[in-house]
């Protein structure tokens, strides 16, 4: 051995000293941790034993290679599966009788209301319309029209956020007091849109393990929204009160004896203020009465009663001059007889408040814009200073049209006296004699008859349009027919007109054998 590596031998030996003190300190530091550790929390040691044993196992594991199972194609074979790929449709492509009525489908050009003209038309001479939502007339009303305008100014088009966040404004609350107030509830939460408000309201409180008995009449919002909760259903007849009571009846018994946690679900009876597929009114007073008898709670969609029904068009329960606070969750829209947008819930304020962190329409929409929030006020506001100018004036035209409706041949008229929204439809008997063959009419059939009415009404100046429907998604599709709307903006010589007018198209199409 020379004198460089001895030399460097010398130097390197008591660096292995210091490193094997130092090995011997940290060793015997961490077996006094383990020790004191364990005796004075045994649980601690296990826990960190488990821990640092995952460490060493996930460092160790075998990692995914993602290319280790690459396939390498050729480019004549990319070309060849390019070409073979057939995309799915986006939606199912349209039958016959879609792309026919699609083709023969109006459109309104300029500002809706009870006079409008049409993209479509040959001339500009503007039509009556009987097919928009306008019961009160407020789409016709040039001052509500002007405030809406000039707050503009303040509040610009749209809120730009949800309601939770920056999409609250000042309106928005005076609003919802204001419709509380109205109604007679306790409190009021505003959405955006009136679809969503009873998609959200629904889903909301009843879940998977509640129940809801709901009317097989409902409309397809509310259908939406039962699907939606995932809760259990049960659907009763059509407004039958009877067959209502006969379900509460056995869910009770199947409830009886059930133990854990969903021992007591919550119970929810859905139904509709004014139907939109049949124009029915539900009998709110016994409703109410089963409600208390078999402990559930109601759930009332008056989107399309309220501003329609009650001396002060307060909706449903100002109709039966029922306490608002007997109906648990009150949903009501601003589209169809206010003319703004959006819709709302009446309920307790406990409720209410939940809304605000669970509603989905709530937390997840931009809230509803300045302008139409304005135009809701103003519109409720109206009909509150002048019921009986509003009201009546819509139940007269709603009379009157009815009537003459009543006497016109081959031709049923359909939903109850009070209700502006009427359904139409030919008889039994019509269409049996109108068949040539004898056969049987099926849907389409008597939808492809009830588009030609609607387009020989239109030229005699009155737009009518066919209640039309998500088929395969309806719980019980309605009978075809035309949905009238009436208008308190409508004058006495305007409902004559219409009803002459569909007794000529009734006329005309009658006499044709098919």
């Amino acid at each position: 051995m020379d004198s460089a590596t001895s030399a460097t031998f010398v130097a390197e030996e008591p660096n292995h000293g210091l490193v094997r003190k130092a090995w011997d300190v940290t060793f015997r530091m961490g077996l006094r941790y383990i020790k004191n550790s364990y005796k004075d929390d045994p649980f601690r040691t296990f826990l960190e034993v488990c821990l640092i044993g995952f460490i060493v196992w996930y460092i160790t594991k075998q990692k995914y290679n993602i290319g280790t199972n690459e396939i390498v194609l050729s480019e004549k074979e990319i070309d060849e599966l390019v070409d073979e790929w057939k995309p799915e449709p986006l939606v199912p492509a349209l039958t016959e009788f879609e792309r026919e009525a699609l083709d023969k489908a109006v459109m309104i050009d300029g500002p809706n209301g009870t006079k409008v003209r049409l993209a479509s038309g040959t001339n500009n001479k503007p039509v009556l319309n009987f097919a928009s939502y306008n019961f009160l007339g407020f789409l016709d009303s040039p001052e509500l029209g002007k405030h809406a305008v000039e707050s503009l100014r303040k509040y610009g088009v749209g809120s730009c956020g949800p309601p939770g966040f920056y999409g609250t404004l000042d309106v928005h609350m005076e609003l919802e007091k204001q419709i509380a107030a109205f109604i007679g509830h306790s409190s009021a939460i505003l959405y955006s849109q009136a679809f969503t408000t009873t998609l959200s309201v629904i889903p909301c409180f009843s879940k998977r393990s509640d129940i809801i008995v709901a009317d097989e009449g409902v409309n397809f919002a509310v259908q939406k929204a039962i699907y939606l909760s995932r809760s259990k259903v049960y659907w009763y007849k059509h407004n039958d009160m009877a067959d209502l009571e006969r379900i509460l009846k056995d869910v009770n018994k199947q409830l009886v004896g059930r133990r854990g946690k969903n021992a007591l679900p919550r119970k929810f009876i859905v139904t509709e203020g004014l139907f939109q597929n049949t124009g029915d009114i539900t009998p709110l007073v016994d409703l109410v009465e089963l409600k208390h008898r078999y402990k559930y709670r109601i759930i009332l969609d008056e989107s399309y009663s309220f501003g329609v029904l009650g001396k002060r068009g307060a909706g449903l329960t100002d109709h039966f001059n029922i306490d608002p606070h007997e109906v648990d969750l009150l949903i009501g829209a601003l589209c169809y007889a206010v003319g703004a947008s959006g819709g709302f819930c009446c309920a307790d304020k406990d409720l209410v408040e939940h809304q605000r962190l669970s509603g989905l329409g709530y937390c997840f929409s931009a809230s509803m814009p300045g302008i139409l929030t304005i135009a809701a006020a103003d519109a409720i506001q109206a009909l509150e200073v002048d019921p009986d100018n509003y009201l009546g004036t819509m139940r007269e035209n709603t009379t009157l049209l009815r009537t003459l409706l009543k006497r016109i041949p081959g031709l049923q008229v359909d939903g109850v006296a009070e209700s502006p929204l009427i359904h139409i439809r030919l008889s039994p008997e019509t269409l049996v004699r109108m068949k040539r063959s004898g056969g049987t009419w099926t849907k389409t059939d008597i939808d492809r008859v009830l588009i030609e009415l609607s387009e020989e009404a239109l030229k005699d100046g009155v737009l009518l349009m066919r209640a039309t429907y998500v088929d395969e998604h309806e719980r019980l599709l309605p009978n075809s027919s035309i949905r009238i709307c009436v208008s308190s903006a409508h004058t006495r010589k305007e409902i004559e007109k219409c009803a002459h007018a569909i007794k000529s198209a009734v006329s005309r199409i009658t006499s044709k054998k098919r």
